[in-house]
């Protein structure tokens, strides 16, 4: 499989989890509990809502994958950088 195409879709993953993460953060904290009810939660007679639990393990998933996608960007650079070295010919070694 080719680097760039690799380092695209790591790209795409990364930019989806990312939305989803800002989406989730918005709604955990509409949804946080406040007055009463947070007192109920800290209490433990209430539960706290589920998307005030899962938000921070998606900021943690995005994370993540932002920064494997950075390496691989910078991986797929290199190696168009090495194949393009490769590829331009020598011309110091020849004398006139």
């Amino acid at each position: 499989m080719n680097h760039e195409v690799v380092a695209a879709r790591v790209e795409h993953v990364a930019m989806a989890t990312g939305i989803i993460a800002g989406l989730s953060a918005a709604a955990a904290t509409i949804a946080t509990p406040t007055g009463l009810s947070a007192f109920g939660v800290w209490l433990g007679l209430i539960d706290e809502p589920l998307i005030v639990t899962v938000a921070p393990i998606l900021d943690k998933l995005a994370t993540v994958c932002g920064t494997i996608s950075g390496m691989t960007y910078f991986y797929a650079i290199r190696k168009k950088r090495q194949t393009a070295k490769r590829s331009t010919p020598d011309n110091s070694a020849q004398s006139d």
